[in-house]
């Protein structure tokens, strides 16, 4: 349905119906449109404002689950007789609700995939980034994990891309399994991760350490056909940091890590 045909639709069918009810909010007229709609099935004793003397279009909207549709309401209050009613204008509006509700889900999505790596479903080097400049730069500590899987090139050149893909995904896995709201993991790029703990003390920035090895040794234990190697260099900072120093001091240490396995398993 295009914009001309969602206007014609407001203007010749959705204008409404019109209902009146007294101070109690019973029912003392409803015309054909008003007539099916059945207040016991809506938020209609919430949403509906109190009778109050000179009161003039108070818009609400009214959920009807009944009849599964969703109303924009005016309503004024009157005096007739020395009590007060209320009348009541409805438009429905539950195609342009549907519509609203469908770009949220559609603009959700967007961001959704712009903010996260598409293979592993980690945030990735964008979202560092813009965590970088802002989120980052007004915690009480950080700890970043910087994080590289062994052999890649040799698993890809020796067993197919494919199977290196499957290295990527464990890597990966390990870093969700321990994610919370304050420690997010990160696809930087190729075999390339971060995990960046926020507010967290020294002793609870071991504990992740900990459980960060533990959950990629329990995926190796379940997957053991292919066993994901990762090297890893950890730093922790406290308020007002160098975030660049950090990371540097992160990637070295990462390689030292990395040297450290190579000559173990020379």
């Amino acid at each position: 349905m295009d914009t001309r045909e969602i206007i014609r639709k407001f203007i010749q069918e959705d204008i409404g119906g019109i209902m009146i009810t007294d101070a109690s909010g019973k029912v003392i007229y409803a015309d054909a449109e008003a007539s099916q709609l059945d207040p016991r099935g809506s938020n209609w004793a919430i949403a509906c404002p109190r009778p109050q003397k000179g009161q003039r279009a108070v818009a609400w909207d009214l959920v009807d689950s009944v009849n599964e549709k969703t109303y924009m309401v005016l309503t004024s209050t009157f005096e007739e007789e020395g009590e007060l009613k209320q009348i009541h204008h409805f438009t429905d509006i539950t195609i342009y609700t549907d519509i609203y509700r469908n770009i949220s889900e559609y603009t959700s999505t967007l961001k959704q995939e712009k903010e996260h790596d598409h293979m592993t479903g980690l945030f990735n080097k964008g979202k560092f980034m813009e965590w970088k400049r802002t989120l980052f730069r007004n915690c009480d500590t950080i700890t970043i994990f910087n994080l590289d899987v062994n052999n890649l090139k040799y698993t890809n050149d020796t067993y197919g891309h494919e199977t290196g893909d499957r290295l990527i995904k464990k890597a990966a896995e390990s870093l969700h399994r321990v994610s919370a709201r304050n420690v997010m993991g990160f696809r930087m790029g190729g075999d390339e991760f971060l995990l960046v703990g926020l507010h967290l003390s020294r002793e609870e920035a071991e504990s992740l350490y900990v459980r960060w090895k533990k959950a990629l040794c329990d995926l190796n234990q379940a997957e053991n056909d292919i066993v994901c190697s990762m090297a890893c260099g950890r730093v922790f900072g406290e308020k007002d940091c160098d975030l660049d120093m950090l990371l540097s001091l992160a990637d070295q240490r990462m390689y030292e890590d990395k040297n450290r396995i190579k000559a173990e398993n020379s």
